[in-house]
């Protein structure tokens, strides 16, 4: 409700991390604000929460496109989101940091240079083994510039920016592919080096809609010619799915991607393994068929790896998880481990050093916090 004190449980799409110590941060979106509060006991309660813009500005707060935040080695706290612009589907990504672990955080800024009301949307950010900050967006700069020059584009481009100042200033935008989807999210993780990867999904020749992965260097050039092609479904369709992949890299080097089609060769939740040695997806697995499963998200825990999605049981939402015991190859049956009867967010997964939790934002519990290692 208007006027309403901010709070993680009435705010949308929280997104949450767990600091060195335990301490748990968590971005949500509430009356145009982004907030950040902090737990001392895995989110049973919550200290009072820190509006990042003080201005009010209209924010996309939904499962695909939520507010991010990241901490940094000392005592950075990095947030970015999408500041909703009032064209259609048009967005601009923004940036705030915290350099004193959250009392103060400077005035956001924009990152994308191309100010046009269009799409800037669906940020990812990581960061690499040398602190640098990657913002990574879908952008419509192109596909408006072979529209005004009467040129076909299929999809959209995906752009970054790179920070080597703790999010000081950023470089320049730099194009990373130009073809992706339009309305999916990205997904990023660090591989056992401490770069940077990115997944996506990717629109190939005669609208084939697949996934490409990618290494997202500081200072490259954008991928010429086809991007390397992490999934192939065969999925041939003019238009978004709206869901998109997830991926944890293992220590070998492995890419663990979870991905949503209706292909020709595969449908539903599916699980595959890439290897960046091989350029190649083996260990493709079907995780759910049902047309109500949907989100998700794959984890790696030393020679574990845990699936979690959502699924309509009829009445209510359950959330369920399996793993496989070798590294991708095998997989237990699926345990429903939390159940709603109202409206739910994507899950995610949170570490805590050797603990692994699912978090679920439901509109009848709130944000929860489940326990998955014994």
């Amino acid at each position: 409700t208007a006027g309403a004190m901010p709070s993680v449980n009435c705010g949308k799409a929280p997104t949450a991390v767990f600091g060195p110590n335990g301490k748990l941060y968590v971005v949500f979106s509430q009356h145009g604000h982004v907030y950040l509060t902090t737990s001392e006991d895995k989110g049973k309660t919550f200290n009072p929460s820190i509006a990042i813009n003080r201005i009010p500005e209209a924010i996309y707060d939904d499962g695909e496109n939520r507010p991010k935040i990241l901490l940094g080695k000392d005592k950075q706290i990095y947030i970015s989101w999408t500041h909703k612009t009032p064209g259609r589907y048009s967005g601009d990504v923004r940036f705030s940091r915290s350099m004193d672990s959250g009392t103060t955080f400077d005035i956001p800024i924009t990152i994308n240079s191309d100010r046009t009301i269009i799409s800037h949307r669906f940020e990812s950010m990581s960061l690499d083994d040398k602190g640098r900050i990657y913002l990574i967006w879908i952008d419509k700069r192109d596909r408006e510039k072979a529209k005004r020059n009467q040129q076909s584009y299929a999809g959209v481009s995906l752009y970054y920016a790179v920070s080597e100042n703790s999010g000081k200033s950023f470089r320049p935008n730099q194009k990373l592919v130009d073809h992706s989807c339009e309305c999916c999210r990205i997904a990023v993780d660090q591989d056992n080096t401490g770069r940077v990867v990115a997944l996506w999904r990717h629109v190939y020749p005669d609208n084939i809609r697949d996934h490409a992965i990618a290494y997202v260097n500081p200072q490259s050039a954008p991928i010429q010619g086809l991007p390397t092609r992490a999934t192939d479904d065969a999925w041939q369709i003019d238009g978004c799915p709206h869901q998109g992949p997830d991926l944890s890299i293992d220590s070998e080097n492995r890419a663990h991607m979870t991905w949503f089609t209706q292909g020709e060769k595969n449908k539903g939740l599916t699980y595959g393994r890439f290897d960046f040695n091989e350029q190649k997806t083996s260990l493709v697995y079907s995780i759910d068929q049902s047309p109500s499963a949907s989100r998700a998200q794959v984890q790696v825990m030393g020679q574990r790896v845990y699936l979690m999605w959502k699924k309509l049981n009829g009445e209510q939402v359950d959330l369920l998880t399996s793993h496989s015991s070798d590294e991708g190859s095998s997989w237990s049956k699926p345990v429903v481990i939390e159940t709603t009867g109202g409206g739910s967010d994507h899950p995610d997964w949170l570490v805590d050093n050797a603990q692994l939790y699912a978090a679920w934002h439901t509109r009848s519990e709130g944000l929860r916090l489940i326990r998955i290692t014994e």
